[in-house]
């Protein structure tokens, strides 16, 4: 295969083929599936306030969750980047919308504090 000038060494095959990406998916991603159905779904008819549920966890789950929620295919994930310790904001409401309010939001890190893995 001929490469493009100072492209050597760069991994033709990402992002992931669907097949290889949904493969590996639904190898590795049983545990986040039940947690995203365990906990991110609308509210009982019952409740009257509003609840939250806090995760602190790596983005991938981040990833997983926000893409699962907003309906996108799984390997959209795979074009989302986030700092580390920075701030989701993902909304359910009891008819079953979801909204996106803040992705990976870190403005309130000091610049030299904020990394991405």
């Amino acid at each position: 295969m001929k490469m493009n000038p100072g492209t050597e060494g760069v991994n033709s095959t990402f992002p992931l083929t669907p097949h290889v990406f949904l493969q590996k998916f639904y190898t590795d991603g049983a545990r986040i599936e039940a947690a995203f159905r365990k906990y991110v779904h609308r509210a009982a008819p019952s409740q009257e306030k509003d609840s939250y549920e806090v995760f602190v966890c790596h983005a991938n789950v981040i990833r997983y969750f926000v893409c699962r929620a907003l309906q996108l295919p799984p390997e959209a994930w795979l074009r989302i980047s986030l700092h580390n310790g920075s701030i989701t904001h993902l909304v359910v409401r009891p008819d079953g919308r979801v909204a996106l309010w803040h992705l990976g939001e870190c403005g309130y890190m000091p610049p030299e504090k904020m990394s991405r893995t």
